[in-house]
């Protein structure tokens, strides 16, 4: 303890669990959640990592706590403080800062109803191994329900990312291939044939008749000539235009919201909250 004006309680609970009740109970009690820390080191008597890291730091804190009244104690054999932090390792720790003599008063009883350590019988069975864990799991149950039972409830909010992106929404292939067509027209053709009539005269014969003559007569056809011409009739062009527009996008974003009922002020509840130590 330190002055009349500013007292500070510890009070050492074996499970986390414990100390997280006994929070709730000082917060109903209107002691202020800012002066209540909740400090886990241990559980059933198990130096836990946390302690490992911060071991310094804790023997510092109950030297300073105890100040005068940390001398050695020969019937004993430690002192106060290496007796609460002892107990404190293995265990989960309720520190509440009060303001007068009266509200630590009231801050240890709370403390005690939720079964904070005595921490003398405690250390002394830390020292002599006698301490047994699971018969004193087993007397926490018995006395204040399943103390090792922890629910978690998971808030979660959504989060929306309203962005844009490019999807295909038509398009337009032009191919080109060739393909053939029959054309048919009637042509009138006309064609020559030589022809050689021979018939029978008689009919006197003159010097001019008897002459070396050659006739020579030749025949002539028309035939069907076709030729091709390509010529380019239409031209296409293929390409895209680019216009924009606005769209307001409009969506929901989920989350959870947790209300917390507190059925009763003085019952025991062995969930919620954090670490802490108490001190008579």
């Amino acid at each position: 303890m330190n002055n009349q004006n500013n007292q500070t309680v510890i009070g050492v609970f074996d499970t986390k669990s414990q100390a997280r009740s006994a929070k709730e109970a000082l917060v109903e009690q209107k002691f202020n959640d800012s002066t209540i820390d909740v400090s886990q080191y241990g559980e059933h008597g198990k130096v836990g990592d946390n302690y490992h890291q911060q071991s310094g730091k804790v023997q510092s804190f109950f030297d300073r706590l105890f100040g005068d009244d940390n001398s050695y104690d020969d019937d004993r054999g430690y002192t106060r403080s290496e007796a609460a932090h002892g107990v404190a390792s293995r265990g989960t720790v309720v520190t509440v800062h009060t303001s007068t003599l009266e509200e630590a008063k009231k801050a240890a009883s709370i403390l005690d109803r939720y079964g904070a350590i005595d921490f003398d019988d405690r250390y002394q069975q830390y020292q002599d191994k006698s301490f047994d864990a699971n018969r004193n799991r087993k007397q926490l149950n018995d006395r204040y329900g399943d103390v090792d039972k922890q629910e978690t409830l998971k808030v979660l909010k959504e989060d929306v990312a309203i962005g844009k992106r490019e999807v295909e929404t038509g398009g337009v292939t032009v191919r080109s291939h060739v393909i053939e067509r029959p054309v048919e027209e009637t042509l009138r053709l006309r064609d020559e044939h030589v022809f050689v009539d021979r018939k029978p005269v008689d009919r006197p014969a003159g010097n001019a008749d008897f002459q070396d003559r050659t006739i020579s007569v030749k025949e002539k056809s028309e035939e069907a000539v076709v030729s091709k011409e390509a010529r380019v009739k239409e031209e296409i062009t293929v390409g895209k235009k680019v216009d924009s527009h606005q769209e307001t996008v409009r969506e929901t974003a989920r989350e959870t919201e947790v209300d917390v009922v507190n059925k009763g002020k003085d019952a025991p509840r062995n969930r919620d909250q954090s670490d802490i130590k108490r001190n008579n």
